[in-house]
């Protein structure tokens, strides 16, 4: 019986220490607004990681817009894509409000915001579908450049960019292992005990 409930606890501890606690990494650009993304320019924001992520699985990435709002009422776009590659920090582009795309065929087009109001202003969060995380996890993994390209067409005044990425740490499999054999050791030695 003692056995028993010896295995049965280890067993527990196995799966505890198996699963991976979730954490939270944060990401904003300098300036956190992209310059208020003015309608003239479009702008690339790349991302410094030096994280080793061998061992990291995203869960849920979120790309956050805070207090966004189109400077009139007339008609808007905004294009946010995301990139394989992209210079470190916010760089802008002039394009003088060209229309269109100015990403068209670079990375993967993660969303295109029509018509956003001019009041009040809003909060949109974009969360990646799962095809999107697990791309955006390979530019990672790849050593890419990875960043955001955004095309406003239109003037979009903000109150910050924020991308969150959620992840997992997934235990090494020879720590996992050790616990295992260490597991079966124990109920063996109980048994031949008896």
């Amino acid at each position: 019986m003692k056995a028993t409930v010896l295995a049965a606890s280890l067993l527990v501890l196995f799966l505890a220490v198996g699963q991976a606690q979730a954490e939270l990494i944060t990401f904003q650009p300098d300036p956190a607004d992209l310059y208020d993304l003015s309608h003239g320019n479009y702008y690339t924001w790349g991302l410094s990681t030096e994280v080793d992520l061998s061992m990291i699985e995203f869960t849920t990435v979120r790309l956050k817009f805070d207090n966004i709002r189109n400077w009139n009422s007339g008609d808007n776009v905004l294009y946010v894509h995301l990139l394989d590659s992209a210079p470190d920090g916010v760089t802008v582009y002039y394009d003088g409000q060209g229309g269109g795309d100015a990403f068209a065929g670079q990375g993967i087009e993660l969303v295109t915001y029509v018509n956003l109001p001019c009041w009040p202003p809003q909060d949109l969060i974009y969360i990646f579908t799962d095809d999107q995380v697990a791309t955006f996890s390979e530019y990672l993994l790849n050593g890419s450049d990875v960043g955001f390209g955004f095309d406003p067409d239109c003037h979009f005044w903000n109150d910050g960019v924020t991308l969150e990425i959620e992840y997992q740490v997934i235990p090494e499999p020879g720590c996992l292992m050790l616990l295992a054999t260490g597991a079966v050791l124990v109920i063996l030695r109980k048994r031949a005990r008896r």
